[in-house]
């Protein structure tokens, strides 16, 4: 068994990662760490017989830790994974991987010297209309691809907590739009040619610093243009996806209903979606338009854990590799700037 002390455990450590190390064959949660001894003991009352420690440092002390998960506030990730790696341990990391380039490149460096695993938990990979989208276009029903979009929108104020403020990595570009932004790589990547975005900030300065609004685009080599929009100011939804192709479109409303079956207790199983959710139209042979079913699959944010208990038990392949995060964070920096400068910024 290969144990795991987990570092958090707020929405993040009780709901996306707990659950799932506990459902992974090869993996053990084997203690938890946090400051505040309310959760301590909440995760003492989840998993009996774990081991808790106040402070991060008592955890990489324990020589039975092999697999070291974050699921701290973003600022945190670099100095934290960093420190874990020098101690020897496996890391995983919630997203987003950490605040900017440089700091992904020290963390690949740490993982590297010290030949242990560094991945980040990028599991809407998993979300089941991600991977209807992935077949969509795979089977090329739509023709050639001109623009999707992919949106996370609401109504309301900012986050609470440290994701309303800058000096913690908070801002819905780098909760929501580090997954949106690994989707978009992952279908048209690995690389982004050029970038423009814009920012509004329309909350009191008293309750954030950070944007409200996000409207980003990301111009990638094929040609295919992929707009993301986050915040907080629609009161009408928008579709989570929307694609439009030379031989028809596509389009989906709502999210994927893991997370809230999460929350409920049911945990690694089979969600299935309305298929009502769901919309395409492709042309006849005649030129017309018709529409087409569409059957939801089935999303399974348990293969993240799974993949990351086979590659340190059976060597097989990290599905989340360290370079396609750093390719996130990377695109994330261009956002930033061009939202910052109001101008294109062009990708090495």
């Amino acid at each position: 068994m290969i144990n795991v002390g987990l570092v958090g455990y707020g929405l993040g450590g009780k709901v996306f990662h707990a659950p799932f190390i506990n459902l992974t064959e090869q993996l053990r949660l084997h203690g938890v760490c946090s400051r505040t001894v309310e959760k301590r003991q909440e995760a003492a009352n989840d998993y009996e017989g774990i081991a808790t420690y106040e402070h991060f440092e008592e955890l990489l002390r324990d020589p039975d830790v092999d697999l070291v998960v974050l699921a701290t506030p973003h600022d945190t990730h670099a100095p934290m994974a960093i420190q874990a790696m020098e101690a020897g341990k496996h890391l995983v990391t919630d997203k987003v991987m950490c605040l900017n380039e440089s700091e992904a490149l020290a963390m690949i460096e740490a993982s590297e010297r010290n030949k242990v695993l560094l991945s980040v938990f990028q599991n809407r990979r998993w979300d089941g209309d991600f991977l209807t989208l992935k077949d969509i276009l795979g089977s090329g029903i739509l023709g050639d691809i001109y623009t999707v979009e992919s949106n996370i929108t609401a109504f309301g104020g900012p986050h609470p907590g440290w994701r309303a403020w800058k000096m913690h990595g908070g801002g819905r570009t780098r909760d929501w739009g580090a997954h949106l932004v690994d989707q978009a790589l992952q279908l048209f990547g690995p690389t982004v040619e050029w970038v423009f975005a814009d920012y509004q900030f329309r909350y009191p300065e008293s309750s954030s610093d950070v944007e409200s609004t996000s409207h980003c685009l990301l111009k990638f080599k094929n040609g295919v243009r992929c707009f993301i929009e986050l915040g907080s100011a629609w009161i009408f939804p928008k579709p989570r996806y929307h694609v439009r192709g030379s031989d028809g479109g596509f389009r989906k409303y709502g999210v994927d209903p893991q997370e809230a079956t999460i929350k409920l207790g049911a945990v690694g199983v089979s969600v299935p979606e309305d298929p009502a959710r769901y919309q395409m139209k492709t042309k006849g042979r005649e030129g017309e338009f018709q529409e087409v079913a569409v059957t939801p699959r089935h999303g399974a944010y348990r293969k993240y854990y799974d993949n990351i208990g086979a590659v340190l038990d059976l060597g097989e392949e990290l599905l989340v590799t360290p370079e396609e995060s750093l390719e996130v964070i990377k695109t994330i920096d261009a956002i930033v700037t061009s939202a910052e400068c109001a101008e294109v910024v062009r990708m090495e």
